[in-house]
């Protein structure tokens, strides 16, 4: 044998080393399958909506804790893509057995972001009574002149 059947032996072997390797590389994936689960987003993001909006807050303070909690919620919801679950959101699973970690999430956001108190409402009666009070009685409609078939919109002929 000589130099040069030896190279060649050589350079065949490290081809095929090479072409098993990309082989493998190529075939084989490179990250685990991806575990998937489902999210419902947009009943996390309603609910706390409306507790905002039932809370009497001022707009720009109520404002300024939307923006917290939603900015809260983008990390929860990458925390997750970040431990491997690829995330579905409720409305996009049509069948199937998909964990469900809408929770997981809920607690998350919440143990950052308070809970929106709903505010406690004073009875109607009051508010017309203070309100009255305030502009004088004379600002209230006589109820009882009207003709109740006139106040219906009817026409009585």
């Amino acid at each position: 044998m000589d130099l040069r059947q030896v190279l060649t032996v050589g350079a065949l072997i490290g081809v095929v080393c090479w072409g098993a390797w990309v082989t493998k590389t190529i075939v084989t994936p490179e990250k685990p399958e991806r575990q998937l689960v489902k999210l419902q987003l947009q009943g996390l993001v309603t609910e706390y909506l409306q507790l905002q909006a039932r809370s009497g807050n001022e707009d720009q303070v109520a404002a300024a804790a939307t923006t917290r909690f939603m900015s809260e919620l983008d990390k929860a919801v990458a925390a997750v893509g970040k431990s491997g679950r690829l995330i579905l959101v409720n409305e996009a699973v049509i069948g199937g057995d998909i964990p469900d970690i809408t929770a997981q999430v809920k607690r998350a956001v919440y143990a950052k972001v308070p809970m929106p108190k709903v505010a406690v409402a004073t009875p109607v009666q009051q508010d017309m009574q203070a309100y009255l009070s305030a502009n004088g009685d004379h600002a209230a409609p006589a109820i009882s002149s009207l003709d109740p078939m006139g106040a219906a919109g009817g026409n009585p002929q």
